[in-house]
């Protein structure tokens, strides 16, 4: 991932709203501190009560839906990752600490690694003097750690200012951007630099912890070194079923790759907020009985440059005919890799064969292997 580190750092810092919690799935005054979603709200209805009035009377459906905020690709894998490597780590949140309190409470095993195990490190936006893009929540955790200014590193997706924040604190800094499109905020990385932006990742699963020198993960599959890399178990299936559509004509004429299309009407409702990238899976064509291995990829396709995200799985079986208008039904259990953009089309197809290969071998892998018999597969 480009040049090398100065040094390992001694501890990473995490972000908790966009980076851990999808908040950006919840309503907008639910993502806002509560003065800046209320007063303007207060100003549009001309409402006779006074801003703080709305804020004691709201506070209590706020709490129970910050409850409800999604966990996002990859958090668990890494905050398991980090408690069990034993690599020292901190929350540095701009959410307020009662606020924190409620985004925990339904998530016990997320509780239990941020904030209650031994030498447990959270820092709150309400508990030091200024906010990002102030470095003041990034220091004050660094501190709790023990650890010296700019032998640190974070890691954040909600903001800019988050960012600006861990830079101001001489920390490197690891982004994942919340919205597409929106690298060019951030400028470009440079891996060497002692301080400031490191990498920029599509998502927390293209997260590589030994780029930083710290232990790599360990739940790759196949077990064993493979040419496509390795692919993630995912911590949460997704079963998505629609019709087979006719697509843009690509996969069989010009990549020689036949790629099935799914209903656009589905993709846009089950994959919505979906991370972009290459999946692996299994796959039943109507009531066959027969479920097959297959590679998908969801998203806009960075080379064909789509206007819509699409979902375009390779079923790893050879049909004698096309299957348009069968009902498909697919298991999303792997994740291979982010999309990528390509020089050229020769190489784009070698990489989606290589995509494949890996694939295949990483289902034949426990856990993998097993959900081929997943009872929604058999419906």
């Amino acid at each position: 991932m480009g040049s090398p580190l100065a040094s390992t750092p001694k501890a990473l810092l995490l972000d908790l709203d966009g980076l851990l919690l999808d908040t950006v799935a919840l309503p907008l005054p639910l993502t806002l501190k509560p003065s800046r979603a209320l007063t303007p709200m207060h100003q549009v209805l001309g409402l006779a009560v006074p801003p703080e009035q709305l804020l004691a009377e709201s506070e209590p459906l706020m709490a129970a839906r910050w409850a409800d905020a999604p966990l996002l690709p990859g958090a668990m894998r890494l905050c398991r990752h980090l408690v069990s490597s034993g690599v020292p780590f901190g929350i540095a949140t701009s959410t307020p600490r009662a606020t924190f309190a409620a985004k925990m409470s339904r998530k016990h095993e997320l509780r239990a690694m941020l904030a209650e195990r031994p030498g447990a490190v959270v820092v709150c936006g309400d508990e030091v003097a200024r906010g990002k893009p102030h470095p003041d929540v990034f220091l004050a955790a660094a501190e709790q750690l023990g650890v010296a200014r700019g032998r640190g590193g974070a890691g954040g997706r909600a903001q800019r200012h988050a960012a600006q924040g861990a830079t101001a604190a001489g920390m490197r800094v690891v982004v994942v951007p919340s919205l597409v499109g929106a690298d060019a905020d951030y400028g470009a990385p440079d891996p060497s630099a002692a301080s400031g932006l490191v990498q920029l990742l599509p998502s927390l699963l293209a997260f590589q912890p030994a780029s930083l020198g710290l232990p790599p993960f360990g739940d790759l599959l196949p077990r064993e070194p493979h040419p496509g890399g390795g692919v993630i178990p995912m911590d949460r299936l997704v079963r998505i079923r629609g019709a087979v559509v006719k697509g843009f004509g690509r996969g069989s004429k010009e990549l020689g790759i036949p790629t099935a299309n799914v209903d656009p009407a589905v993709v846009a409702a089950a994959l919505a907020e979906a991370v972009t990238g290459i999946y692996a899976g299994w796959a039943r064509l109507g009531s066959s009985p027969t479920v097959y291995k297959t590679v998908m990829s969801i998203g806009w396709n960075p080379f064909f440059a789509n206007k819509h995200k699409t979902l375009e799985p390779w079923i790893l079986h050879t049909f004698d005919k096309p299957f348009y208008g069968e009902r498909l039904s697919l298991l999303i259990c792997g994740y291979v890799r982010p999309e990528a953009n390509f020089s050229s089309l020769e190489a784009l197809v070698e990489r989606i064969h290589l995509d494949a290969r890996v694939s295949e071998a990483a289902l034949e892998c426990e856990p993998l292997a097993a959900m081929r018999d997943d009872p929604f597969l058999r419906e």
